[in-house]
Order: structure tokens, then sequence, then C-alpha cells
């Protein structure tokens, strides 16, 4: 799914404009993770460095930004392979690049001498990724796997040795087992080519039981420069968590090659031990990366009270559908420490929303909203605007609809048709552009009946009108909406 985070993420990194196309020589491994510089152990002796020899290399390919203030946080997703490999007796590093230079990243990884180099690819990240895999090819046996290589793996099958889909916890353990065999086709869920030909293995099935899951591994990630980041620009040093995986429903735009259709569950005294690290490492706030934190309301009630009876010195947030929670549920979070919830409602249309798929209403939208504030938790809410089947009555409708909900925060986007969705595959023949990736943040992607102007304006419009009222000028918020639609409508 597209949560919160990875949303707000492609809205704040301006995806490259060309994805230069790389193949690798050699064998090779990559999956990413985030390094600190003071983490990177350089034991020089006469000048020379010491080389320390691992099983594997997990790279994260994130690069802080230069300028302004972003959402950025490690990689859950290594952490989790780090922590399943030492538990099956492998050495492991994950390498943070998110604080680093390219030359210290690739330092570090000749003087580990790995076997295997795991590099973590999503769509805004494609361009670190397979640059960073260019320069580290015939050094190891290469794997990529994340969202983006999940979603397309043959996409990647010229420029990595394999590609890992789905989770990736026996999937990176599987394959330092066929290390010397190099039997790949028999681990589920890799994708290679072998003398030009495709190969693809079994598909990877998940378990619904999240029980036997080793907390991720947080020892290699630059815990201190991400405080020191996240105080600087947002107040709340924050990391994420993940409590559950998968999503059941069916959202036509929404990417879910990694965990797919299949929900499960952390045991709730694991999620509580794993909050207990991450306020002993310093961090103040949690940013709760699943799908759908509430969705079984029980067991979302169980730790919710876990959390408030373990009196942690945190807050933390997470993602919701407007289906699913009621007040009490909202008030119980509240005192366990919940400070915002981000609703997915993407369109105040009924019409837009059948066409999404979404199996919700404005109503319900704005119930589950009203109950989330009284209870005391801030509420933001996710719009899309130009999806399929928008008209300029239903654009109206809905920039007027979430200008007039008390969120917080609300985020406005054009459509993204990412690869993957049932949305993509809607939209592929008339699209704009020959790579998603390629596109900047806001940008009209396929042919329909607005302009990116008229798109634009109607996102202008609502941020101002949600502004107004945020700021308790509902006369003027009024007196804007009536002014600005007649507009909209005559924009082409």
């Amino acid at each position: 799914m597209v949560g919160a985070f990875a949303r707000r993420r492609i809205a704040a990194w301006r995806p490259r404009a060309q994805r230069t196309r790389l193949r690798l020589g050699g064998p090779g491994l990559h999956l990413c993770r985030p390094v600190r510089r003071r983490d990177i152990p350089h034991q020089r002796q006469g000048g020379a460095m010491t080389k320390q020899q691992v099983d594997a290399v997990l790279v994260y390919p994130q690069r802080a930004p230069k300028q302004g203030r972003h959402w950025i946080m490690p990689s859950l997703g290594l952490m989790y392979l780090s922590a399943s490999l030492r538990r099956a007796g492998y050495t492991v590093r994950h390498i943070d690049h998110t604080f680093l230079e390219r030359r210290e990243v690739l330092e570090e990884i000749e003087r580990l001498q790995p076997s295997v180099i795991g590099i973590y690819c999503m769509i805004t990240m494609q361009d670190e990724a397979l640059s960073l895999a260019a320069q580290v090819r015939g050094k190891a046996l290469t794997v990529v796997g994340g969202p983006y290589p999940s979603g397309e793996p043959e996409t990647f099958v010229d420029d990595f040795d394999l590609v890992a889909v789905g989770e990736g916890e026996q999937t990176i353990v599987s394959i330092m087992q066929h290390l010397d065999d190099r039997r790949f086709e028999e681990i589920p869920g890799v994708v290679f080519k072998r003398e030009g030909e495709v190969i693809k293995s079994t598909a990877l099935h998940r378990s619904k039981d999240m029980s036997d899951l080793p907390l991720p591994y947080r020892g290699d990630i630059p815990n201190d420069e991400y405080i020191r980041y996240w105080r600087k620009h947002w107040k709340d040093a924050t990391t994420p968590l993940m409590s559950t995986r998968g999503c059941p429903f069916r959202c036509d735009f929404c990417h879910k090659s990694v965990f797919g259709d299949l929900f499960s569950a952390r045991p709730v005294e694991s999620v509580v031990e794993e909050m207990r690290e991450i306020a002993e490492l310093g961090y103040d706030h949690i940013w709760m990366s699943d799908d759908l934190f509430t969705l079984n309301y029980k067991r979302t009630f169980e730790l919710a009270k876990a959390i408030e009876d373990a009196r942690l010195p945190l807050t933390w947030e997470c993602l919701s559908r407007v289906t699913h929670v009621d007040q009490h549920l909202f008030e119980q979070m509240h005192r366990a420490g919940c400070k915002r919830i981000f609703f997915g409602i993407e369109s105040g249309d009924e019409r837009v929303l059948k066409e999404m798929k979404k199996g919700i209403t404005p109503d319900q939208a704005r119930a589950a909203v009203e109950a989330c504030v009284a209870s005391g938790i801030k509420a933001a809410g996710f719009f899309m605007v130009g999806y399929i089947g928008e008209t300029t009555d239903s654009l109206i409708r809905s920039i007027n609809f979430s200008s007039s909900l008390p969120l917080d925060y609300v985020s406005y986007t054009i459509a993204y048709p990412l690869p993957g969705t049932g949305f993509y595959d809607r939209v592929r023949e008339r699209r704009l552009h020959g790579e998603w990736h390629k596109v900047r943040h806001n940008r009209l992607l396929f042919n329909t009946d607005f302009s990116e102007h008229k798109l634009r304006a109607a996102i202008l419009k609502g941020a101002i009108q949600h502004r107004l009222n945020r700021m308790h000028m509902r006369p003027a918020a009024r007196a804007f909406q009536l002014a600005t639609d007649p507009v909209l409508r005559v924009l082409k």
C-alpha cells in the first residue's frame, strides 16, 4: 500500500529526470539499509584500511536532502533482514547511505568484502540504487528488493543478479544458503536472468503468523544522526515501527507488491518491547508504518491499552481507514500517546471513490475525522485529484469537502499511476511519459479531460481554503470558495 510515509516521501523527494540503463557483469547482491559516519570503524594500520570479511552487506540508498525539511527514516525492511541473517548465524552489516557520501559507502563495502550485497529500492530511489549497483558489480552477488522491484522485477534483472520479490526475511537467508550451489530457482520469490532467459521461481507465500519474526536490528542505524535531523527540522525525533503487515482491501491505485492482501499482526508484547528499545535509543516519536494500523478493532484496542500501561516516553501516529473505527477506540489510542491519525480519504465524490474501489463514502470519512478530533487526536487526510472518471463537478465537490473537514494536515496530489496497480494498467495506453519515475511530483501522467494547470489550481484552492478554516476564518474561506468555484469551472 502507498502509506502516509510513502505518500509524503513521494511529495518530498523529486525523482531524477532519467534512468540510465546499467548492466552488471559479475555476481552481486542488493537490498538496502542505512549507516552513519561515526558507525564506520575505519581501522587503519600503517595507513592502510583493515579489511573485514562479512557474509552480507545491506545498503539503503536514501540520500538526505541538502536543503529543506523532509521525512527521512531508516529502512525497517533492511533492519528485519539484518536481524534474520544474524539469527541464522551470518555476519551482516547494514549501511545507511542517508548521511554518507557515496565514496564512504563504497569504501565500507570494499573493507567488508561481502559475499552478497543487498540493495533496497523504492520508486523514488531507483537512480541511486542502479548507480550504486553499477559501482559494485562483480564484487559480490547483487540482490535488489523493496516495493518497486517486487512490483516490476523484470525491470531490474539486467542490473542485478537476483531480484527478491515480496517479504525478504526468509528469502535473504535462503540466498545465503544457496551461494555455493547457485540453485536460486529453488528459492520462492526470486527472479533472475540466466543465459538471456528470465527465470521466475515459485511465488513466495506469506505466513499470517508474525510471532516468529525477530525484532528489527537497529544497531547499524545512524540513530544519533536521525535524531539530530528530526529534532532540528521537526522537534520530535521519529523512527518507524511496523505492528502489522498487509491490507485486504483492493483500492485500485494501491501498490501492495511486498506484503500483499494477507493481513497479519505481531503479538502485542513484541510491539511494546520494540517501543521500549526505541525509547532507550533516544527517540521521542514513532511512525507506525502499518498499511492499516486500525484494521483489527479488538487488537488495536488491546495494543493501545498495553502501550498506555507501559508508560513509555513516546508519542506516535498511524494510518487508518475511515471504517473499523469509532470514538471509543480513538480515546484509548489518545491515552496511549497517539498524536495524529492519517486517513486515506482520497476524494469527496462518491462516484470517484467507486472508481478508486475505496469502499468508503464521504459521510463515513466525515464521521471518522470528527470522532478522531473529538478524542483529542489530530486528524490528517490524503486526497487525489484527476483520477479516472473525475469531472469538474466532482473535482470541486472533492476540494470543498476536504477543506471543510477539521483536518490538522491535508495532502493533495495529482493521481499517480504507480506500476503494479490496477490504476496503472487502466491508463497505460494513454500515458504522457515513458517511465513513471522520471516524472516530478504532481505531474499529470496520462491524457484526461483536464489540463495539469487546472488540477494544480484545484490543489491550490483546496490548500488555501483548508488554511483559512484552520485559522478559524470560516467566512473568508466560504467567500474564497464561492469566488473560485466558477473560476475552476472555466479552466480547461
